[in-house]
């Protein structure tokens, strides 16, 4: 195959027309030539879904090797990688204290993607506080925290109308002119479209509000892997169909983006991606909101190919794995300089303390006791005594009488007390 044939079918770089017209054709080809050729060759490997558009034509994608090579990272950062490192990382007060942060990042990010007014440090505030939100953006900034919380609680249920109903209800109470429409289909007296914000022209015209409940539960089948086509669909693939296919559909009158972008989270969650409880996609969206409009557009436009739309979200996903994984690898960069400035610091305490209080920075949850300390170092009890009883004097330890014998607990803030004994 000559490379001007090469480049024509290039299917790497998915352009779409509106990017395809403005470039230089490979030799011999008009730009017109160019794209009836590219379109050709993509419809060869084209596979359908059991979701379709307005009009009743389905929906298709085409797995390129971009796409494999992205599905097969995602698995490969998304699996053992990350989990044998945050697993070093995360104790379980750590671990608890990064989903709440990801959970407000995502609250957050998509609220304010849908046109939110508020600063991270008022929403945090809101959610760590519990209060009442003071106006509406502020309420859907709550709201979109408690949803992602309704997820992880229902992460492993079938999806059904009534759940998706119930995530929207929940995403939008408060907010909505009509609180009657909160978690109601809309009828035919909604007027819903999307329309370009810089030109008013409407863009894209949603499905009628009599084919929404065949819609959902069609859009359930698929989900739930009931409606199948006979070829495997990869979890990731699914998820984001998911959101493209709620948000194209727009059952609501308001907070469909929202809701989709929750339905992508419950099902990557439901098929065992549970990095996904730390990591925020709408971030990502929210830094890149015009290629985000334009992939939905574009998967509209050129007859319904998905494979835009895939591109756009996988990428995304990898994305806001990579900066999961930075932050992760930070956090052993710096618990590796805290070891060895522990190891080099605090001389007045012996090799067995210095383990208890690691233990301890670890697993802050434990406790110990004379006997303990005994049976692990293989030391009497005098000496255990006295271990224990000097890193209490020092302020990393607290002791309790319980059962006549005393147990040891850190001090809370011990990784801190510690930080601030070795920098005097």
């Amino acid at each position: 195959m000559k490379a001007s044939e090469q480049e024509a079918l290039n299917m790497e770089r998915y352009l779409s027309w509106q990017e395809l017209q403005y470039r230089k054709a490979p030799e011999g080809l008009t730009s017109a030539q160019w794209w009836l050729g590219l379109k050709l060759h993509r419809e060869q490997a084209r596979q359908t879904i059991p979701l379709c558009s307005a009009k009743g034509k389905a929906f298709r994608y085409a797995l390129t090797q971009s796409i494999h090579q992205k599905l097969h990272l995602i698995d490969r950062k998304g699996g053992n990688m990350v989990m044998t490192d945050a697993g070093e990382i995360f104790c379980d007060r750590e671990r608890d204290k990064y989903l709440l942060t990801s959970l407000e990042e995502e609250a957050i990010m998509s609220s304010m993607l849908e046109g939110a007014v508020v600063t991270r440090s008022e929403a945090q505030q809101i959610i760590r506080d519990n209060r009442l939100p003071k106006d509406e953006h502020e309420r859907m900034v709550m709201n979109n925290y408690l949803t992602m919380k309704m997820i992880l609680e229902n992460k492993d249920k079938p999806l059904t109308p009534a759940f998706i109903q119930a995530l929207h209800r929940s995403m939008v109470e408060g907010t909505l002119k009509n609180p009657e429409k909160a978690g109601a289909i809309r009828g035919a007296g909604d007027n819903v479209y999307i329309e370009d914000v810089r030109t008013g022209d409407i863009v894209h015209m949603p499905p009628a509000a009599k084919e929404i409940p065949e819609r959902l539960e069609a859009l359930c089948r698929f989900a739930n892997g009931e409606d199948e086509t006979g070829y495997y669909i990869h979890p990731v693939i699914r998820a984001i169909i998911l959101h493209f296919q709620l948000a194209y559909d727009h059952p609501f009158v308001d907070g469909n983006g929202r809701t989709a972008r929750a339905l992508f989270y419950w099902c990557m969650l439901k098929h065992g991606y549970w990095l996904f409880e730390f990591i925020s996609i709408s971030r990502e969206i929210f830094h890149h909101s015009r290629h985000y409009y334009e992939a939905f557009l574009n998967t509209e436009e050129d007859e319904n190919d998905l494979n835009y739309f895939i591109i756009h979200q996988l990428q995304t996903i990898l994305n806001s794995i990579n900066s999961l994984v930075e932050y992760v690898q930070q956090k052993k960069k710096e618990k590796e300089q805290f070891r060895q400035k522990f190891e080099r610091g605090l001389p007045a305490i012996n090799q067995r303390q210095r383990q208890v209080l690691l233990n301890f920075i670890h697993h802050p949850d434990l406790h110990t006791s004379v006997t303990a300390h005994c049976s692990t170092f293989n030391v009497v009890r005098q000496t255990a005594r006295t271990d224990l009883s000097k890193l209490e004097k020092m302020g990393f330890l607290y002791s309790e009488n319980i059962s006549r014998e005393f147990i040891y607990r850190p001090m809370p803030g011990l990784e801190n007390l510690i930080k601030k004994q070795l920098q005097s």
